[in-house]
């Protein structure tokens, strides 16, 4: 008797255990039917969407850093082909990257400041560039940016970044600029050409320009390192930024690892190409940005250096500012907003 009435309370509490389980998971077969040992839900990969990336990059010192990848047109990510323009002139890439043909390029950091705030939409990935700018002299007084006054110094560059910085500097080292007769006459080339011949004693260029003259005229020496005043007079470790690589935010939206793995890749080209003087140049001749001779002399003093976007704002900000201050028209009548700092 005993033994049977264990045996019904025994049922009793399984049926109370079954049942909640059973109400709770309704029709578990059907749900969810016993599948083979091993068997899981096949799970189709997901292509990524094809991108075929444009990149403009200039002719001279902006397009030096660039150039490993150029040479060897590494993969950014799954899916991605890329192709590299070599384009003479700010004034084309804009062309190029307004018109859609190019979803990334090279520019003149004012110059891609003024190009977005104008609403072109192209911010700033990084800062693979700075300043470049040099007094060569031969004569024997000019040292200093005091020094200067009472004499000619031919420069290149009016209205742009070579004349607003110099004409920064030199009111901040307290130089009486009516005293110095600045001679714009001459485009980059030119004034190249006249400086190596000897028909000039100081002038004001940009890198490759000042390694031209030097190597062809061994009086001609550097007398002022404008990026050395630069950051004596806005008390900073760096100099002034002066290229930016600009990258449509379209792309980076769609595709952000492949903006991530190229500023990689690009940085690891800039540090090749300081490393790899020679090979380096040989390939800027290849790419045809530059002939290899003057791109040898020139890389060690072009200012290239790399950081992203959002990094180099205090510097960017600081430089824009000159330029606003000087002719507000110069980065398009304001500082660009936040938008501007690509971050990948």
């Amino acid at each position: 008797m005993i033994s049977r009435l264990k045996t019904i309370f025994i049922l009793i509490v399984a049926a109370a255990i079954i049942a909640p389980a059973l109400y709770a998971g309704g029709n578990q077969e059907s749900a969810d039917p016993v599948r083979p040992a091993g068997e899981t839900d096949k799970v189709e990969p997901v292509q990524a969407v094809a991108l075929d990336l444009q990149i403009g990059v200039l002719k001279g010192p902006s397009g030096f850093g660039i150039i490993k990848l150029m040479e060897e047109n590494p993969s950014f990510g799954e899916n991605v082909t890329t192709e590299y323009t070599v384009t003479p002139s700010p004034a084309e890439m804009i062309a190029k990257l307004t018109s859609g043909e190019l979803q990334a390029g090279l520019l003149p950091l004012n110059v891609a400041a003024k190009l977005y705030t104008k609403g072109a939409g192209y911010p700033l990935a990084a800062v693979p560039g700075r300043g470049n700018l040099f007094i060569l002299s031969r004569d024997p007084e000019v040292h200093s940016l005091r020094d200067l006054e009472g004499k000619k110094l031919y420069a290149t560059g009016k209205g742009a970044t070579p004349d607003y910085v110099f004409t920064y500097l030199a009111n901040e080292a307290g130089v009486d600029l009516e005293k110095v007769d600045v001679d714009f006459t001459y485009p980059h080339n030119q004034l190249a050409q006249m400086g190596a011949a000897g028909q000039m004693d100081t002038v004001l260029v940009p890198q490759p320009f000042a390694s031209l003259i030097m190597m062809k005229n061994k009086e001609m020496e550097i007398r002022i390192d404008l990026q050395e005043e630069w950051m004596t007079f806005q008390d900073s470790d760096e100099t002034y930024p002066m290229t930016a690589f600009v990258f449509s935010p379209e792309v980076a939206a769609a595709r952000p690892e492949v903006l991530e793995n190229f500023l990689v890749k690009y940085e690891e080209s800039i540090n090749w190409v300081l490393a790899n003087v020679d090979e380096a140049a040989a390939a800027i001749e290849r790419q045809g940005i530059l002939a290899a001779g003057p791109a040898k002399a020139a890389i060690p003093f072009c200012g290239l250096d790399y950081a992203g976007a959002p990094e180099s704002r205090v510097d960017v900000e600081a430089f824009l500012t000159v330029l606003l201050e000087s002719n507000p028209q110069s980065v398009g009548g304001t500082l660009p907003d936040d938008g501007f700092y690509l971050a990948p």
